[in-house]
Parts: C-alpha cells; sequence; structure tokens
C-alpha cells in the first residue's frame, strides 16, 4: 500500500517511529542517573575509527560571543573536486584549489585558481588526495605568513598514515594556527539527534537572537597526532551555528571563545555567520558543468597525442551505459 508522499506506507510508519526515539517524541523514556534524575545527552563520535564521548550538553558551557576586532594575517584555502571520466574501475578526478591571504578583512594576496588532475580506483584515496592538495596549499602560503590564522572549510580529521596526515603534522610542528570550519557534520549526540542542530535549539532557548560559542564538545590530546579540540560557533544571531576545530596544542594557548571572537570579526554581513575568507574562497573554487565539459575536451587533446583517448573514451562510456540504462541514474 503506497503512503499519500508516493512511499510504501510501512517504511513510512517506521521512518516516523524511528524519528520519534531520535528527537524523544514518543517510544523509550529518559534514560535516568543513579539519583534518579534525568540523565543529559552527551555528543558523540567517532574519530580515524576510535568512538569518542564529549561531557554532557550543558547550559553553562555556552558563552555569548563579542567580536573582536583586529587586523591579524589569515589564510584561507578551499579546493573542489569532480570526476572528470568515471571508467567504472578507475575514476580521474580534477580539483581545483584556491588560497588567500586577508590582513582584518581586507584582501592582500590570492594564489590560483590551479588545477590539480589524478587517478583513483578508490573515492576514499580522492577524499585524503583533495586533502592533502589543500594543505599543500597551506603551506605554500603560510611559510611567507607564519604568523597568521589558517581557514580551512574541513574538519581538522585526516586518515592515519596519509600523505595528508603527514602535511598537517608538519603545519603542526611549526606551531601554526589552524581551524577547522566544515560547513557540514556528522557529529551527534547520545540520543541520536544532531549536535548542532540540538546546541541551536538549545542556545535559543538561553540566548535567542545573541551569537555563541559551546565549548567544549570534545577535547583530547590523544585521538589523532595534535589532538582535537572540537566546539560549535554560532558567529550572528541572524546565522545558524558551525563546527569549529583547532588542534589541542592551540586550544591550550587560545581559548575557544577567543577563536570564535576573531572568527566572528571576519563575517561577511552580506550573508552573515561564516567567515569571508573561506566564503570568498570557496566560491572561486567551484567548478561549473561548462567548466568540467571544457576540461574535459582540452585532456582528451593531450590523451589522444599519446593515444589513450580512445581506450579512455570506451570504458567511460561503458560505465556510463551500465549507470543510465541498467541501474536507471541520470
Amino acid at each position: 500500500m503506497l503512503h499519500s508522499s508516493g512511499y510504501i506506507d510501512p517504511d513510512v510508519k517506521i521512518l516516523i517511529e524511528k524519528l520519534a526515539q531520535v528527537y524523544k517524541l514518543g517510544g523509550k523514556s529518559k534514560q535516568l542517573t543513579l539519583d534518579g534524575t534525568p540523565s543529559r545527552p552527551y555528543p558523540v563520535a567517532r574519530i580515524n575509527g576510535v568512538k569518542v564521548r564529549g561531557p554532557p550538553i550543558s547550559e553553562a558551557r555556552f558563552r555569548v560571543l563579542e567580536e573582536i576586532p583586529h587586523d591579524f594575517e589569515v589564510v584561507a584555502v578551499d579546493a573542489a573536486a569532480r570526476i572528470l571520466f568515471d571508467a567504472g574501475s578507475y575514476k580521474i578526478v580534477a580539483a581545483k584549489v584556491v588560497a588567500g591571504v586577508w590582513k582584518g578583512v581586507q584582501r592582500i594576496k590570492l594564489l590560483g585558481p590551479y588545477k590539480r588532475l589524478q587517478l583513483f580506483d578508490d573515492l576514499k584515496q580522492a577524499g585524503d588526495w583533495l586533502a592533502e592538495v589543500e594543505l599543500e596549499a597551506v603551506l605554500r602560503l603560510a611559510r611567507e605568513h607564519n604568523s597568521s590564522f589558517i581557514l580551512l572549510d574541513r574538519p581538522l580529521v585526516f586518515s592515519r598514515g596519509s600523505r595528508a596526515a603527514r602535511a598537517y603534522e608538519m603545519i603542526l610542528r611549526k606551531n601554526w594556527r589552524i581551524i577547522g570550519i566544515p560547513k557540514t557534520t556528522s557529529l551527534k549526540v547520545s540520543s541520536g539527534e544532531s549536535l548542532v542542530g540540538y546546541l541551536y535549539r538549545l542556545g535559543e532557548k538561553y540566548f535567542k537572537g545573541l551569537p555563541w560559542v559551546y565549548y567544549p564538545v570534545f577535547e583530547s590530546s590523544k585521538i589523532q597526532p595534535g589532538g582535537l579540540s572540537v566546539s560549535v560557533a554560532r558567529l550572528s544571531g541572524e546565522a545558524p551555528p558551525f563546527r569549529v576545530d583547532t588542534p589541542f596544542v592551540m586550544a591550550e594557548r587560545l581559548d575557544a571563545e577567543e577563536t570564535a571572537s576573531i572568527l566572528a570579526y571576519l563575517q561577511d554581513f552580506s550573508s552573515p555567520g561564516y567567515p569571508l575568507p573561506l566564503k570568498i574562497v570557496h566560491e572561486l573554487s567551484r567548478i561549473s558543468e561548462n567548466e568540467l565539459d571544457l576540461d574535459r575536451s582540452l585532456l582528451m587533446e593531450d590523451l589522444s597525442r599519446s593515444g589513450l583517448s580512445v581506450r579512455l573514451v570506451e570504458d567511460a562510456a561503458g560505465s556510463e551505459y551500465k549507470s543510465r540504462y541498467i541501474w536507471g541514474m541520470s
């Protein structure tokens, strides 16, 4: 039997029951502590294969933010990746990298955009490579601006043993102040809810319309080289909150409230809540469909000189045929 939404009715009912349990609208009662009081949910995550649990969530961990005007040097880096050719057993991936240096909110230098190219048989390898590409751009700029804050649009978690992890460790050895501000995060609370969503609702209850930072979510010196300190910051009362990662060694020198206040000054007030340098490098690193098509054509010209273009087209076309006509994908 179909539900009014077009999905099978039992699937919809099961989904509603599971969501009700996640959001505590029904189902299980609240878990109690040994003294009979309701227990507080706590952050949970799996980082580099290690299950991590943060302290119970409490309104006492919120701090209202005030911007700290500054002219600190800021290095921002972002890279976008697209699949140029999908041959089924392997994929050719292109990355477009942009980096820049700001002094406060004034841009003083831009590196790129420039492009990188690599072949992979595993998309996890492609993710590690993209992180490596970004960190290489960090190394190029931060050597000239070694007192800067380095902003990345990603969590500061890298696969153990990868080249990205080694590049990150090099950055840590130089004591550069690196900060990760991913636009999305899979962090949860123990009830199963999104951590950022849970904190947003709690923050609205106590600090409605105000910028704030919540910390620590996690704080450990052992889960990866350099350790990790995770907070959640709402840089503007008009914007959603974001996860903010810093190395544990940096968090010992500059606490999460100071870091978030520095970031709050870098907002773009046409779309508040996210640092302007990261927004600019993100926009400049986008790869449009037209650009992707042009890159494919140019690459095919290069490959035709080596006699490889025909084989690549045959393999890519075979994969495309399976996607479109056997699996019904577009």
